[in-house]
């Protein structure tokens, strides 16, 4: 009579495989494995942000500071309001001056700065001040910002 063909079917799964292993791949360098901002501050609410990721500039020169919410520019455990905040924006750029003098001139040309500001704003901060800080950086020389918020919230 008739025979039946057994025939087993075996999909290949090495293409299926390849794909995995990429997705994994492609995960693992988006995560950031490091728990310790430059900078921290409890005194700072950071905003959340889903898709927040560190800079991966790395510089010589970097200036960590943050902005409580009341509009307060905290560095090395003082807080500066005003005229105050702006005199140590003239400072700092002062201090990084002279040190730019010792080191051989930069393809940078006029007044700018090298040093990466890296800002550390509290969520409740207004725009406004925000923008100000940001201002008044820019009017010392300081051109390069980075803007630090969190990818989740933190207990």
């Amino acid at each position: 009579m008739g025979t039946r063909s057994t025939n087993m079917i075996s999909p290949n799964l090495t293409p299926l495989l390849d794909v995995v292993l990429q997705l994994i791949t492609f995960f693992m360098m988006l995560v950031h494995f490091g728990s310790r901002l430059e900078g921290s501050n409890r005194a700072v609410r950071l905003p959340v942000a889903p898709a927040a990721l560190p800079g991966s500039d790395l510089t010589f020169d970097r200036l960590p500071v943050s902005l409580d919410q009341r509009g307060g520019l905290r560095y090395g455990g003082r807080v500066l309001l005003g005229a105050a905040a702006s005199a140590w924006w003239a400072e700092q750029a002062k201090i990084r001056r002279a040190g730019l003098e010792l080191l051989p001139p930069g393809p940078s040309g006029g007044d700018e700065l090298p040093t990466v500001v890296i800002l550390r704003a509290d969520r409740d901060a207004s725009y406004g001040t925000v923008r100000r800080t940001l201002a008044e950086a820019q009017e010392q020389g300081f051109a390069k910002f980075s803007l630090v918020v969190l990818r989740r919230e933190h207990p």
